[in-house]
């Protein structure tokens, strides 16, 4: 009888876990590798281990290196699948163990390479995402392309929820990849005319400006942000406020700058004039004093007319 293709797995998300499972049950799953700083993951992936006897590899950035090596060579993997795992594979391991890295990453290439390819996809209202299955070479994101799957993104999809149907995604398209990557199938080069890069979203890309985004903008942004980041960061008085839930005002009767109060009662809600005369009501909000609906932020002193900050 064939022995099956051997999988080791180095992950760092919670979308890993379907196909980690699905792997398992398959007789394919031989390692595990995560970083020691990810309690969720190692809690997991440990739960896994004791329950399969599948060996566990936790591991810190310095040390990373040597324990893939450990890994590679205790459970004789065929190939090593990363998905979401924060650090680069070095060259050295990559010369020692080649055509045996593939990178699941959780969104379209070349269009869509960075660290968060799900935040750009729902920021900038994209129509669809998907997995692209790819060579780990010496370049991030870079490598020939093994597989790509697509799906359509709802108008209304956060960020969590994205992650969620990619999850399902990664276990779903393992049968098609595995029969490529046991074919010695190698890839297709990338179109680099296509690329483009978008780094970790950063403090600057979480804010809130009124004045130059449109309340469709905002809801965009609103929901790339959550639950990852608790919302999208607007300020009043000095105190930030994360929007969590918003929904876009379609007709009104108001007027006012950008990050004007125009409404603030239970009836209406909490609503926001943002650029371009269009408005946004705000449906939930997370301070440091909880989750709270919008119109709720009046019992902490916001009145009607008041102005939040452009960040």
């Amino acid at each position: 009888m064939t022995n099956p293709f051997k999988i080791a797995v180095l992950c760092n998300n919670r979308m890993a876990f379907p196909a980690l499972q699905s792997l398992l049950m398959a007789g394919r799953l031989c390692a595990l590798g995560v970083p020691e700083n990810n309690i969720e993951i190692t809690e997991f992936c440990s739960m896994l281990s004791k329950q399969s006897g599948i060996p566990l590899f936790i591991m810190a950035k310095e040390n990373s290196s040597d324990m893939i090596k450990e890994m590679i060579n205790i459970s004789g993997a065929d190939a090593v699948f990363t998905m979401t795992f924060p650090w680069k594979i070095s060259s050295e391991i990559l010369i020692l163990y080649p055509g045996i890295f593939y990178n699941f990453h959780y969104g379209l290439l070349p269009e869509m390479r960075g660290a968060d390819p799900v935040f750009e996809t729902i920021r900038s209202g994209a129509g669809q995402s998907g997995i692209t299955v790819h060579v780990i070479d010496k370049c991030i994101d870079k490598g020939p392309v093994i597989l790509k799957k697509s799906i359509p993104v709802s108008a209304d999809l956060t960020h969590g929820g994205l992650c969620t149907h990619l999850s399902w995604l990664g276990a779903n398209l393992l049968n098609e990849l595995l029969n490529l990557l046991q074919s010695y199938y190698k890839g297709t080069k990338q179109d680099e005319n296509q690329a483009r890069y978008y780094p970790k979203p950063g403090a600057s890309d979480v804010c809130i400006s009124w004045e130059k985004q449109d309340a469709k903008a905002v809801e965009a942004l609103v929901r790339a942000c959550n639950p990852w980041n608790k919302g999208a960061y607007t300020q009043w008085n000095g105190w930030n406020i994360r929007v969590v839930e918003a929904t876009v005002i379609n007709k009104n009767h108001y007027t006012g700058f950008p990050g004007t109060i125009l409404s603030l009662d239970k009836e209406n809600g909490l609503i926001v004039r943002c650029s371009q005369q269009s408005d946004l009501k705000v449906d939930i909000v997370y301070t440091e004093e909880g989750f709270m609906s919008g119109y709720k932020l009046s019992a902490f002193g916001l009145k009607k007319g008041e102005q939040f900050m452009n960040l």
